[in-house]
C-alpha cells in the first residue's frame, strides 16, 4: 500500500506528462504532527482501549495536503493556464512559512531557477514579500 502512495499521479487538461506529489515528502514536512497522530493512536493499546482515530485524520489531513499541492501545480483559470509569473507570485504568498528559491523550484519544476529569481526580485522590490536571512538560507514570506 505505502508504494501506492508514494506518488500522487494526475492527467489533466491534455498534459502528457503526469505530475506528482510524494506523500512521503509531505509526511515528513510535518513530521511532529505524524508523530504526535502516532503516540495518540497508540495510547492504551496495551489494553486495547487505543483508537485509530488521530492516525486517519493525519492520513486524511497529509492526503488533502496532497491533492492541494497538485493542483497548485495544475493552477489552470478559466481553461487557460496561468503565466509562470503568477505561479511563483501565488506560491510565495500562499505558503504559511517562509519559502525558499529551492522549494519554489521543486514546487514549480518547469519554472526555471532564473525566473524564480526574478520574479522574487521583482517581488521585495514592490514590498509585497519580505526576504528573510542571506545565502542558501534566504526564505521569502508574504509582507
Amino acid at each position: 500500500m505505502s508504494r501506492l502512495l508514494s506518488l500522487l499521479l494526475l492527467y489533466k487538461n491534455g498534459f502528457d506528462a503526469g505530475k506528482y506529489v510524494s506523500f512521503e515528502e509531505q509526511i515528513n514536512n510535518y513530521k511532529a504532527y505524524y508523530y504526535e497522530s502516532l503516540r495518540q493512536s497508540s495510547a492504551g493499546w496495551e489494553s486495547n482501549e487505543n483508537s485509530y482515530f488521530p492516525f486517519i485524520e493525519n492520513f486524511l489531513s497529509m492526503l488533502y495536503m496532497c491533492y492541494k499541492e497538485l493542483d497548485k501545480r495544475f493552477a489552470v483559470v478559466h481553461g487557460k493556464k496561468i503565466t509562470k509569473k503568477a505561479r511563483i507570485e501565488a506560491t510565495v504568498l500562499n505558503s504559511l512559512t517562509p519559502i525558499s528559491k529551492a522549494e519554489i523550484c521543486k514546487i514549480l519544476p518547469d519554472v526555471s531557477p532564473t525566473t524564480v529569481e526574478a520574479v522574487l526580485g521583482a517581488m521585495v522590490k514592490s514590498g509585497r514579500i519580505k526576504r528573510l536571512g542571506s545565502s542558501r538560507s534566504t526564505r521569502y514570506i508574504k509582507a
